[in-house]
């Protein structure tokens, strides 16, 4: 009886590769999996396999088909491949694809957020020049089954096939499911660089409708906070335009303005007002006559000492 192979506590699963038009002769691709240990555990841990060197065609399907249906062993939920877990967007098509299903947004009308609607901004693209997505070589994944008994049994059963050499073909049985790569693949790019007019259309429409709903809810959540009380229990006041970057430059300075022009003819309406006035003219007074006193004395000293030519 042959030993499982193991390295750094990964089985390695052997996986046959079939041949294809430009390589005529089938390779072995080992794929290392053990239990998912990531350094802060999730409710999903206990029911999940790690997987490193996943093939680079890989997808959903293919994993659903290898633990499903080649092995016989578990029931796959879903699977978190390198580029999602890491931040980096997959391919709409390859969305749908490797999910299986079509994602139908929902009609009924929900109060959302503004960062809600920015997330669907990320989301809204155009039409994909790809029919499929492509794995980085030696790229890892994260299986994540129904229960941690389909873990378990899938885990067994991948070590069961290793250790007597069982061969799996990889992607045996699902070729009509999956876009074949190869020439057809750079034909359907090329076609789908030039998207129809309407396709083009209704994406650019989708985005600047949800662009302007995003505008919408921040200012409605600006009013909003804007009535909520301080830290004093106090409510600011305001009225008429707000002089930020709603308005413009020139606006401000015409606002400003009307407002200097309003306030004329008020400056003596009480008596304070008229008290300071008449002071301030009162020391006005007084400077212009110590001027015009020091200017006599300089005229007076210069008296007789300068001779018109």
């Amino acid at each position: 009886m042959k030993k499982t192979i193991e390295i750094a506590g990964y089985t390695a699963l052997p996986l046959n590769l079939p041949s294809t038009g430009a390589f005529n002769t089938p390779a072995t691709h080992y794929l290392y999996l053990r239990q998912h240990e990531p350094r802060i555990p999730d409710a999903d841990t206990p029911r999940s396999l790690f997987l490193v060197n996943i093939p680079i065609d890989t997808t959903e399907t293919h994993i659903r088909h290898l633990f499903g249906t080649q092995l016989s062993a578990g029931r796959v939920e879903r699977v978190e491949f390198e580029a999602a877990r890491t931040g980096k967007k997959h391919d709409a098509a390859q969305l749908a694809l490797v999910q299986g299903t079509n994602v139908a947004k929902s009609k009924k009308r929900k109060r959302v957020t503004a960062d809600e609607l920015e997330n669907r901004l990320d989301n809204i693209s155009l039409p994909p020049t790809w029919d499929r997505q492509l794995q980085r070589s030696g790229s890892h994944a994260v299986v994540v089954f129904v229960d941690k008994a389909s873990m378990e049994a899938s885990m067994k059963a991948a070590k069961k096939a290793a250790r007597k050499s069982t061969t799996i073909t990889w992607g045996e049985g699902i070729a009509d499911r999956i876009p074949s790569l190869g020439l057809h693949r750079y034909v359907y790019h090329q076609r789908a660089c030039y998207p129809p007019r309407a396709e083009l259309l209704r994406a650019v429409n989708e985005y600047m409708t949800v662009f302007a709903e995003v505008s919408e809810a921040r200012k409605r959540e600006a009013a909003r906070r804007a009535a909520e009380p301080d830290e004093d229990g106090f409510i600011a006041v305001t009225s008429g335009p707000r002089l930020t970057s709603a308005a413009g430059e020139e606006e401000a300075k015409r606002l400003i303005e009307k407002q200097k022009k309003q306030t004329e003819g008020f400056g003596d309406f009480y008596r304070f007002q008229s008290r300071e006035k008449r002071k301030e003219r009162q020391i006005d007074l007084l400077k212009k006559f110590d001027e015009d006193k020091k200017r006599l004395e300089e005229l007076k000293m210069r008296k007789g000492k300068i001779r018109p030519e």
